[in-house]
């Protein structure tokens, strides 16, 4: 009896008394959390359930992998030694999509959005991060914009969906998405600030160097010529993966082979488990390119019977064996979606480029 005492002692004082001990979840909307600092530990009891760790380690985004599941468990541990254990259970719509632990929930407005049309969000300061609801909704930087995101519908959908993102601060800002065929507000403000000034990338190296990376690396022989896709009457893939001291450079073809002109969209690079891996934790990181050199004059237009190549520069980075590395090429106003995966075997045989 006196050592069911002393446990229940140790636990009065290691888990932190919440407000909040029920989160709810489905599969079309994503719910985030925000710890007092950095996640050290996570762990979900039932792997229907799909967790992402945000770029500033004290978020986490989560989101049931179907319809219907089953309660379960969440268990989080941060760097301040504290211990959080919530029950997960399913509902049809979301009470609130964020939620600050310690502080409570945020407000998240309706917005609408298209498959035509594209919707851009725009803050006064970087963005880091973002989650999407579901695969109807997708998401990008504006080209080499760091404080505008880009988004839209990929495909009609009927349940309500969810889009949240992460200050390069901490802040965090949700909204809850439905199709619309009509678009009222095509520009969505963050914050009440009226600076509209674009925060562009500050590229780590000079502009001029990168430009000689990628032209080098386009000069290459193919290094991989399995890595891809063919589909359509398109070919995608990885002709190159090449180092460069702190960076990694991917050559990414497009052949269109078809009479109908490919207008490019959005280009999605992240990383996740394997099909069928039994991990459940973490399962999707998105990885953005800090510069993209492309060999054709017109990037965002790729005609009939044409070849176009980009190389996407990135801050050096590996995989466990357990995740794989996800190219996805969406046209716009098109079907034509095309996607491939690389392994960590095949990244590490990246080849080193020098320069003179």
């Amino acid at each position: 009896m006196k050592r069911f005492l002393q446990l229940g002692i140790i636990l009065s004082v290691c888990i932190p008394l919440c407000a909040n001990s029920i989160f709810y979840v489905n599969h079309t909307q994503q719910l985030t959390l925000q710890f007092p600092s950095s996640i050290k530990y996570v762990d979900v009891g039932s792997k229907e359930i799909q967790l992402t760790q945000m770029s500033d380690n004290c978020s986490l985004s989560i989101r049931a992998k179907q319809q219907g599941v089953s309660p379960t468990t969440l268990s989080v541990v941060t760097a301040d030694g504290s211990y959080y254990l919530y029950q997960l259970q399913g509902a049809d719509i979301l009470p609130y999509l964020s939620y600050r632990i310690n502080k409570g929930a945020l407000d998240a407005p309706i917005m609408r959005i298209a498959q035509q049309q594209t919707t851009h969000f725009i803050a006064p300061f970087a963005l880091s991060d973002w989650a999407v609801g579901n695969d109807s909704v997708i998401a990008a930087y504006a080209d080499g914009i760091r404080n505008m995101v880009r988004v839209k519908a990929l495909h009609r959908f009927t349940s309500q969906s969810s889009f949240t993102l992460l200050g390069s601060h901490g802040e965090l800002f949700s909204y809850r998405l439905v199709y619309s065929d009509s678009v009222p507000q095509l520009s969505v403000q963050l914050t009440d600030s009226l600076s509209q000034e674009a925060i562009f990338w500050d590229n780590p190296m000079d502009a001029h160097l990168l430009k000689k990376l990628a032209e080098k690396a386009l000069q290459q022989n193919y290094t991989n010529n399995h890595l891809g896709v063919v589909e359509h009457r398109m070919q995608f893939s990885a002709a190159g993966i090449f180092s460069y001291k702190g960076w990694l450079m991917l050559r990414l073809q497009c052949q269109n082979r078809n009479n109908i002109d490919y207008e490019i969209d959005f280009i999605k690079v992240y990383i996740a488990d394997k099909k069928g891996s039994k991990h459940t934790a973490l399962q999707e990181t998105e990885i953005t390119p800090f510069y993209t050199y492309c060999s054709d004059s017109i990037v965002q237009l790729l005609p009939a019977q044409s070849q176009q190549e980009q190389v996407l520069f990135f801050n050096r980075f590996t995989l466990p064996k357990h995740r794989m590395l996800y190219i996805e090429l969406f046209e716009k106003n098109g079907g034509r979606h095309l996607q491939f995966s690389i392994s960590h075997k095949e990244l590490l045989r990246a080849k080193a480029l020098t320069l003179p």
